[in-house]
């Protein structure tokens, strides 16, 4: 191993000294030296690849396009509400018309007003070209519409007819045997009536019993004490509802029509009858009786001949008042 560096250190132009004998004793150390003497030459040829005159096409790189988000600048405010238990939140039913519509919203307020004037001041009515004309003046004029009529007439009752749900309810109105009688007043319909035959119906007890039996029974109320009294000791007594003993009776909305047992021999019945809301009190449902009692048979009726289906207690008192008698007809629709 001092051989190795004192070669190492010793100048170039020195010779170099023989080596010297030595022996395998299992050290590398001294082959590793004679082969750091030797000069070593390491040649690397390259040779250049001749070009392909038809090379295959690599595949096209797939490109991953990213989906494009458009922004867009404008901000759109939203009114917020805070739900804290309200009844109507949000939806607001029209006390005369009936329809929800949210406050605020000018979609949903445009509709509203919309349907509200169609409601109140009567469907547009353009007119047709072969109309049933039953009795005119001028205040208006009354059509009759049948089943076997084109369907552009059928079409508009049926929308008259969904007015006319709002307040009398669904799926009971008209039926495919009844006749139906418009009112027209200023190219809209204004007012309906709906009649089916009939075979018979049941005369409604005087009103009058009515108007005597209630006083009667505020008479009786005035003359039974309510307190008793011993010394300074008051007691209040508690009064109790007791139900009315009817022999016959059909209620309506909660309102009882008391009618006869026996019925009698009707031909027509009057099923609906419906006037818009703004056109109400100017005699468009007695025009409308009118046109029924002269159209509806071959011979012209009486008005107490006339039955009404379980009227409400606006209808009682239109068929009170129209009829001229408090015993008028009533009827049962099936």
């Amino acid at each position: 191993m001092q051989s190795k560096i004192n070669t190492f250190f010793k100048s170039p132009s020195d010779p170099p000294p023989p080596p010297a004998a030595t022996t395998d004793d299992g050290d590398d150390d001294l082959a590793n030296w004679k082969w750091e003497n030797n000069q070593h030459t390491i040649i690397n040829t390259y040779t250049r690849t001749r070009r392909n005159p038809n090379p295959i096409p690599s595949p096209p790189p797939t490109v991953i396009q990213k989906p494009v988000v458009v922004k867009n600048k404008k901000r759109s405010y939203a009114q917020f509400h805070l739900e804290l238990g309200q009844s109507d939140f949000l939806l607001r039913a029209c006390s005369t018309c009936g329809i929800e519509f949210t406050p605020g919203d000018v979609e949903d307020e445009k509709l509203h007003a919309q349907f509200h004037k169609r409601y109140t001041q009567g469907i547009q009515f353009r007119g047709w070209n072969n109309e049933r004309v039953v009795s005119s003046d001028k205040s208006g004029r009354v059509i009759m519409v049948l089943e076997n009529d084109p369907s552009s007439h059928r079409n508009k009752v049926q929308e008259v007819v969904k007015m006319m749900e709002i307040e009398m309810g669904s799926g009971w109105i008209a039926n495919q045997h009844c006749k139906v009688y418009l009112f027209i007043s200023l190219q809209k319909v204004v007012g309906c009536v709906i009649a089916e035959p009939i075979k018979e119906a049941f005369p409604v007890l005087s009103c009058s019993d009515d108007g005597q039996s209630a006083s009667a029974k505020k008479r009786e109320k005035k003359l039974s004490p309510t307190t008793l009294q011993f010394g300074n000791i008051v007691f209040q007594r508690e009064v109790g509802k007791r139900a009315a003993k009817v022999n016959v009776s059909d209620s309506m909305d909660g309102r009882a029509i008391v009618c006869a047992s026996k019925p009698v021999a009707a031909v027509c019945g009057i099923r609906a009858i419906w006037v818009t809301p703004s056109n109400r009190r100017k005699h468009i449902a007695s025009q409308l009786l009118n046109a029924v009692r002269k159209s509806f048979c071959t011979d012209e009726l009486e008005r107490p001949q006339l039955a009404f289906s379980l009227p409400t207690s606006v209808g009682k008192a239109l068929a009170c008042s129209y009829s001229g008698t408090g015993s008028f007809l009533v009827y049962k629709a099936v």
